[in-house]
């Protein structure tokens, strides 16, 4: 008995396994991409937890810029020591300098800059 082959526009090239696992994902990863995409948004534009719950500055940054002591007490009675106790705020011309240590160094600055103005505060690390 002779076989036919049948021409080659015709003949089907045999389909790796891994392709019908693609079909048949093919809207649950559409899905599932999605859902990653909204999550990794909302992660990174959403503010992270309060370095002190439930603190607030009692003045905004204009009126911190009038009264530069007031603002180095106010870190140093409130807010330095909730943050990391070896730190230190002191009046240094036209800014408050805050003294950290080098091991909280970054969550300490990023504390501070958090609820008072950057242009208020410089950062020196301790020795």
């Amino acid at each position: 008995m002779q076989q036919t082959i049948p021409p080659p526009e015709e003949r089907q090239a045999p389909e790796h396994p891994g392709f019908q696992i693609v079909r048949w994902l093919r809207p649950a990863g559409a899905v599932i991409v999605l859902l990653v995409s909204a999550l990794f948004l909302a992660v990174c534009f959403s503010s992270g937890r309060a370095p002190i719950p439930g603190y607030t500055a009692p003045h905004e940054a204009d009126y911190y810029a009038r009264h530069l002591p007031e603002l180095a007490e106010e870190l140093n009675a409130n807010v330095l020591p909730q943050v990391d106790d070896a730190a230190s705020a002191a009046v240094t011309g036209d800014t408050v300098t805050v003294t950290i240590p080098e091991a909280t160094f970054v969550t300490t600055r990023a504390a501070v800059l958090r609820y008072f103005d950057a242009a208020l505060v410089t950062f020196a690390q301790a020795p």
